[in-house]
């Protein structure tokens, strides 16, 4: 990656003055600083915009996902299956038990 080059205002006009006079290095240095703060606006609103359309994204996706109903339905998904399960534990507990009373009745 190429590596970046820092250098002020003043510095680079004193570069430039001796080669180019000072008048001329006065409009180049403002001609270079307006076009990089003009490239960095360009770059900060593509940034900007592409993080909103990445938020709207999200908010549809949740919105989407998280609803109430999707939640309820989850919510009685989850009862059904612990009525379930609840009710076979005990059907199983009273089938050992009437087992248990047959065999030791006999």
């Amino acid at each position: 990656m190429a590596e970046i080059l820092n250098i002020s205002d003043i510095q680079l006009f004193n570069l430039l003055k001796n080669k180019l006079g000072e008048k001329e290095a006065e409009q180049f240095v403002s001609f270079v600083r307006d076009e990089v703060i003009k490239t960095v606006g360009e770059k900060q609103q593509i940034i900007t915009k592409d993080i909103d359309i990445l938020r709207e994204e999200m908010r549809n996706e949740f919105s989407k996902t998280a609803t109430k109903d999707f939640v309820e339905s989850k919510i009685a998904d989850a009862k059904f299956q612990i009525i379930l399960w609840a009710f076979v534990f005990w059907v199983t507990q009273l089938g050992a038990i009437f087992a248990f009373l047959k065999f030791f009745i006999k």
